[in-house]
């Protein structure tokens, strides 16, 4: 009787055809749409959640008073002529957007066995600053710029090669294979004399959701070349701005977006491709996939995909989600000690930590703490400031509510007394605190294990080897198969749908 029930409900649902179905409202799904009914196509969004942007979005409190920002608040890729985003965004006619963006007076302020070490924006003057502090360094830190030069950069145009707008330099090559083999940390120890150094560099692997020993060396290179030499910038409203507008655009120039429209199943129907979601049933030319590749596995029927791929799945591994502190100061940051925008609360012993620290939850005192002076970059959002951690969805998932409820309050508190150590004038002045964890990111981005950063970047891990799914009317275009950040997410979408159009030119279902 159920199932009877459940094929008349699947036989009455609405249906409706579409070019291009994208799954996921997130910014690789909104610049995949912009740019594909930019080109003429008819796309359809199909979102979850009751606003797009993924974790570029916001949330309100105290009756609209307090705004507080989901994720990350640095924009890389907006330096005119050399930021990858910079171009797509112009390209798209999107100028009024790219004037949205701010830029840093300085990257960050690492706060490392109690130096508050400055970090400029401009890239000159970050090697200059660098050198300053650690004058013993000199030759590590003229040889880091040189390598962020050509094997950073190199990979960093690796979207504009697949448009044939930059030309592979062959020489870097073998180079480049050695770089991927080897973590963040074991390059460092190359160049550098000393740990200090190492420890402060490693520190911003966290605006990546990354940890130095972990990473590889030359997707970190790209990774610099963009912080250091596409620009940091923000936009004021939060991350959530971002997508409202990428979202408007979507819609003026002819897209349709369905929101709190989950999709639960994809199965090929020979000419076409068919979505059940909560709402419709979609029939499309091509799905574009912006979840996790897992998640489309799900969808599809792990036993339709064939098993060379699902070895290729298993063999990634889910990379980090965040823990969050949101709080409200009682009188500006500026006056407690925040006089910077941001600040990255380093340990004495650096970012190194070991499986036994996982374990233990010692890695919350070890691993980088980002602290956030909100009401710097934009102060109508109130006197705000965050506290992020790097965490793993492993440690949540599996609790009861009453378990997860106590390790929350544990793991808050024991990240707000880090904070006090630093700037001891915040202690009684936090007037309104409230904290997230990957349980509270995938319940709000359905993220596998509520990763922020889509799979880790080890060495030896190609996640180019995610792009040819084994069926052809479904493509993967997210961070899940580019590397994580804003920036990547949507050049990716750019990239993938200029690239698609250039194929044999779809026809209406």
């Amino acid at each position: 009787m159920f199932f009877s029930y459940l094929k008349y409900i699947y036989y009455m649902m609405e249906s409706i055809n579409s070019d291009e179905l994208v799954i996921g409202g997130g910014l690789s799904g909104l610049m995949y749409g912009l740019t594909a009914v930019t080109e003429g196509r008819s796309v359809i969004i199909s979102e979850a959640h009751h606003k797009v942007g993924g974790y570029a979005t916001n949330f309100y409190r105290n009756k609209r008073k307090f705004l507080f920002d989901c994720s990350q608040h640095k924009v890389t890729g907006l330096n005119k002529d050399l930021g990858n985003l910079w171009n797509a965004l112009d390209r798209l006619g999107l100028q009024s957007l790219i004037n949205e963006f701010h830029f840093y007076n300085e990257l960050t302020t690492v706060v490392y066995k109690n130096r508050f070490i400055t970090i400029p924006s401009d890239p000159e003057h970050i090697k200059e600053a660098l050198i300053s502090y650690f004058p013993e360094e000199r030759w590590g830190i003229e040889k880091l710029f040189e390598d962020i030069l050509t094997y950073g950069y190199q990979h960093y145009m690796f979207s504009r090669m697949l448009l044939n707008e930059y030309t592979l330099n062959k020489d870097l090559l073998r180079e480049s294979r050695i770089l991927s083999k080897l973590t963040t940390r074991e390059y460092y120890k190359k160049l550098f004399k000393k740990n200090d150094i190492i420890e402060v560099l490693s520190s911003i692997a966290i605006y990546l959701g990354a940890i130095s020993h972990e990473v590889n060396a030359f997707y970190f290179l790209h990774f610099l070349y963009a912080t250091f030499y596409g620009g940091q910038s923000y936009i004021k409203g939060t991350g959530q701005r971002l997508s409202d507008i990428l979202l408007k655009e979507f819609l003026d120039r002819g897209g349709e977006i369905l929101k709190k429209n989950p999709v639960y199943e994809i199965e090929s129907r020979g000419d076409y491709i068919q979505a059940t979601t909560k709402k419709k049933l979609i029939e499309a030319q091509r799905i574009i996939a912006t979840c996790s590749p897992n998640d489309v596995v799900t969808m599809l029927g792990r036993e339709k995909v064939d098993d060379s791929f699902l070895k290729i799945l298993d063999s990634f591994q889910i990379g980090w989600g965040h823990f969050c502190v949101y709080a409200v100061t009682s009188v500006p940051p500026e006056e407690l000690g925040l006089t910077c925008s941001e600040y990255l609360l380093v340990s004495d012993n650096g970012d190194y930590f070991t499986e036994d620290d996982f374990e233990s939850d010692l890695y919350y005192d070890i691993l980088t703490l980002s602290v956030t002076n909100y009401h710097k970059i934009d102060s109508s959002g109130g006197y705000i400031i965050q506290f992020i951690i790097l965490d793993h969805g492993d440690k949540w998932f599996n609790l009861s509510e009453e378990e997860y409820n106590d390790r929350k309050e544990k793991v808050q508190q024991k990240i707000i007394e880090r904070v006090y150590q630093t700037f001891p004038k915040l202690e009684n002045k936090l007037i309104y605190v409230e904290s997230s964890t990957p349980k509270t990111n995938y319940r709000f981005t359905l993220s596998t294990q509520g990763s922020a950063f889509a799979y880790k970047v080890l060495p030896k891990t190609h996640l180019g080897m995610l792009n040819n799914f084994p069926n052809d009317k479904i493509n993967l275009v997210s961070s899940w198969v580019s590397g994580p950040g804003y920036e990547s997410a949507m050049c990716l979408g750019f990239t993938q749908a200029l690239l698609l159009n250039n194929k044999k030119a779809l026809k209406h279902v």
